[in-house]
């Protein structure tokens, strides 16, 4: 398809790959302990790798201590993006108005040797998986009912 009209010569969408999975995965330790089982149950996913998330308000007594939002955003792999709505369509049917699911389209960028960052002119699909605030023993088996259906959809997609 000629996109000269739109004044890019390529498809504008950031591909990513096994190795940028790896590298974004390189650190376990930057994740919060609340959300950990979540994160983990996106990232067995072959194609899926978390680039963002927090417990937000997952455990009380450390609420405080965390954003005001619980989330997990994550990358797809090799331009997987119909295995990503699937996932996001099958949480938002299933969890209704105690989730929100999304894709952000953001502006991919490079950081330069003296760390300023500067647009290259791609663009991130930002996978999200954000919960809603619900009383906290519901909290606690909705959270749990979430953990369980992603490795349930990991585990018929591999």
């Amino acid at each position: 398809m000629d996109l000269s009209f739109l004044g890019i010569a390529n498809n504008p969408i950031t591909v990513f790959s096994q190795t940028d999975k790896a590298a974004y995965l390189q650190n376990p330790d930057d994740i919060d302990d609340g959300i950990r089982e979540l994160v983990d149950a996106i990232n067995a996913i072959p194609v899926f790798f978390s680039m963002s998330a927090c417990q937000g308000f997952l455990i009380e007594e450390e609420r405080d201590d965390h954003c005001p939002e619980t989330y997990v955003d994550f990358y797809v792999i090799d331009e997987q993006y119909q295995l990503a709505r699937m996932l996001l369509g099958s949480l938002a049917s299933k969890f209704g108005a105690s989730i929100d699911c999304k894709v952000v389209y953001e502006a991919d960028f490079d950081i330069t040797a003296a760390d300023e960052i500067v647009a290259n002119g791609m663009v991130k699909l930002r996978h999200s998986i954000e919960l809603y605030e619900l009383p906290p023993e519901l909290m606690k088996t909705t959270y749990q009912e979430m953990v369980d259906h992603i490795r349930k959809f990991g585990a018929a997609v591999k």
